[in-house]
C-alpha cells in the first residue's frame, strides 16, 4: 500500500482533525498531517526506536527531529489518531448493536505488549490497552515501567478515567 491508497482510507477531513485535534499546533519540523502520518506508521510500523524516527525524517525530508521531540508529538495525536481509526474501521463494524442485557456495562477486552528500547539502556516498558469491544475505541491506555506486570490492576474502574 503506498501513500495514496493511505489517504483514500481516511476521512475527507483529516487534514483538518489534525489542526482541530491539537496533533499539530506549529507547523515547524512537521508541517503537515501526512508528514506526521508517515512517522507515526514508520514508528508503529514493528520494532523501530525513537532514534530510528530521527534518521526517517532526516532521510525522507521531512526535517530534522530528535527522538524526545518526536515522542512528544507522538503523545500529542493520541485524539487525532483516535479519530482517523474510528472513520476508517468499516461502518457495521463501529456501530455494531450492544445486546440489550449489556446496556448498563461498558465491555472491554484488555492486554499488555511489551515494548524493548532500542540502545545501550535496553530497557523494557508494558503498554497496557483496553478497547470498548462495541466501539472499537480504546477506552484506557498506560505504559508502565517493566516491573508492572499484566494485571487488571493497570486500569481504572473510575469511569472518569476512560477515554
Amino acid at each position: 500500500m503506498d501513500t495514496n491508497d493511505l489517504i483514500k482510507l481516511l476521512p475527507s477531513v483529516y487534514e483538518q482533525s489534525c489542526f482541530d485535534k491539537k496533533a499539530i499546533t506549529r507547523k515547524r519540523t512537521i508541517k503537515n498531517p501526512l508528514d506526521l502520518l508517515r512517522l507515526i506508521l514508520f514508528y508503529l510500523s514493528g520494532n523501530k526506536s525513537l532514534a530510528d524516527v530521527s534518521r526517517f525524517a532526516l532521510l525522507s525530508g521531512i526535517g530534522k527531529i530528535s527522538d524526545v521531540a518526536f515522542m512528544k508529538k507522538f503523545v500529542q495525536c493520541r485524539d487525532w489518531i483516535k479519530r482517523l481509526a474510528e472513520n476508517i474501521l468499516p461502518n457495521a463494524v463501529m456501530h455494531y448493536k450492544k445486546p440489550d442485557w449489556l446496556k448498563a456495562y461498558q465491555v472491554l477486552a484488555a492486554d499488555a505488549s511489551d515494548i524493548a528500547e532500542k540502545g545501550a539502556v535496553k530497557r523494557l516498558w508494558h503498554l497496557h490497552y483496553a478497547v470498548d469491544l462495541f466501539s472499537l475505541a480504546c477506552s484506557q491506555s498506560r505504559i508502565t515501567e517493566q516491573s508492572a506486570g499484566e494485571s487488571l490492576k493497570n486500569f481504572s474502574s473510575d469511569k472518569s478515567a476512560w477515554s
